[in-house]
């Protein structure tokens, strides 16, 4: 803390804007997403919803600015001066889409006051639509859950004419605790001291895409010698397919969990690898991106600001091995990594060019997973839009609906090395793997098979 009432960027926010100010497409600091019902919106209600929603939530009352060439940044006064919300309406599926397309494609503007843009949408279909682009520093997928359920509580406590619900925890404060926190004691050396074991007492892992070993690119860089990807394919275009795992297999994953006091995330992860790393040629060392949400307390769960870390998970996939015990080594390590997740993104890469020797314009991580818990009501329908740039050949967000217990999945992809042929055949392939070690946990891996 600089003085007062200003602040340094937490490590999260710190993140999201490295990967802005580095990116040729700012527009990745934005996050986009829509809830829409089926019942009429009473859209002036719902508009001072909205004016409450800022005044309820201090994330949205941000303001940065630069100090000494570095990002710095005050919570603003509670709600003054908030514009009303425009009301559009579209005719037609492309007319709705060509406007989230130009919405999406520009940047948000953060340091000008504006860190979140609301738009409420009676769409073509005759439904209604609440639509946001949030600034990436004042939130996170998980606190994008925050923020719809407390503006839905409040709508709905207007519009019964009661008392409005509990407001969201202070994202201020848990700034000032992490501050607090982060003064204490050695822990970047003791993260550091972590990752340096970790990738010292491992070999160098092999680059494994959702494309498979066959694709023209890859093969051409196989023929170079190359065991990673070239930085050329970092920031391109991307296209997202969507997919879904279905109720009764999402059952079976939720009671496996609970019978065997396993995370949903871990699991999902783990077997997302497997069929990864069996498409590329029964890899055995692979080093996906996880998000970690670092929301610990209950004061955390219940505010919107980030707090997500992102980690390189180094998965070790043993074929002799039953999936179980696989699973369980996994998730071991997954603690010990969850401890250290908020070493640096950039320190950690040029500790693995270092230690393997390998050129910086390489990379080693070809997919990043997250797996976001939401809890909207069932008539609620929930979704997030990409920015149509990647940093990452893959990216793999799954929504998990805790009510209808159902999976979304939205495979963000770069069109220059990956196919909507391939997303879906590697969908398949996933879903077979689930469907076999949710079957049978003490199966061998080696027996795993992609297709049925």
């Amino acid at each position: 803390m600089t003085d007062k009432s200003c602040y340094n960027l937490s490590l999260s926010q710190d993140v999201a804007y490295l990967q802005c100010k580095y990116s040729l497409y700012k527009r990745v600091i934005n996050i986009l997403s829509s809830i829409t019902i089926d019942e009429e919106m009473d859209f002036e209600l719902m508009d001072q919803a909205f004016k409450l929603l800022v005044k309820r939530n201090d994330c949205l009352r941000i303001r940065f600015f630069k100090k000494r060439g570095e990002l710095m940044q005050y919570f603003g006064d509670s709600g003054k001066n908030i514009k009303k919300v425009p009301v559009l309406s579209f005719e037609t599926k492309e007319q709705q889409d060509a406007f989230i397309d130009k919405v999406r494609k520009k940047t948000i503007g953060y340091m000008h006051g504006v860190v979140i843009e609301p738009y409420f949408i009676h769409t073509y279909d005759n439904r209604y639509m609440v639509f946001f682009k949030i600034c990436h520093l004042v939130a996170d997928l998980y606190g994008i859950n925050v923020l719809y359920m407390d503006l839905i509580n409040v709508y709905n406590a207007l519009k019964k004419g009661e008392s409005l619900p509990p407001a969201p925890e202070s994202f201020e404060e848990i700034i000032k605790k992490d501050i607090e926190k982060n003064s204490k004691g050695k822990l970047s050396e003791k993260h550091l001291e972590y990752f340096t074991n970790l990738l010292t007492n491992n070999p160098e892992p092999f680059y494994a895409g959702i494309h498979g070993p066959n694709n023209p690119i890859w093969q051409k860089q196989l023929k170079k010698h190359h065991r990673s990807m070239p930085i050329f394919l970092v920031r391109n275009n991307t296209q997202t397919y969507r997919h879904k795992i279905d109720k009764d297999l999402v059952e079976k994953v939720l009671d496996y969990c609970q019978n065997n006091h396993c995370s949903p995330a871990n699991l999902l992860f783990y077997t997302n690898s497997i069929a990864l790393a069996k498409l590329n040629g029964n890899l055995k060392n692979i080093m996906p991106i996880g998000l970690y949400n670092c929301r610990n307390t209950s004061q955390e769960k219940r505010c919107a600001g980030p707090k997500v870390q992102s980690a390189a998970c180094y998965t070790k996939i043993d074929y002799s091995l039953s999936f179980e015990d696989n699973l369980k080594a996994f998730s071991i390590a997954q603690n010990g990594l969850y401890r250290h997740d908020k070493f640096k993104d950039r320190d950690f890469e040029t500790l693995m060019h270092n230690i393997y020797r390998s050129s910086p314009l390489l990379i080693y991580y070809s997919i990043a997973y997250s797996l976001i818990p939401i809890d909207m009501p069932e008539d609620v329908e929930f979704n997030l839009y990409t920015n149509g740039n990647g940093a990452l050949p893959a990216y793999v967000i799954q929504v998990l609906n805790t009510k209808a217990k159902e999976i979304d999945m939205a495979y963000d992809v770069q069109t220059k090395i990956t196919s909507e042929d391939d997303v879906s055949n590697f969908h398949t392939y996933y879903l077979n793997v689930l469907k076999q070690v949710l079957d049978d946990p003490g199966i061998k891996v080696a027996d795993i098979q992609l297709s049925m």
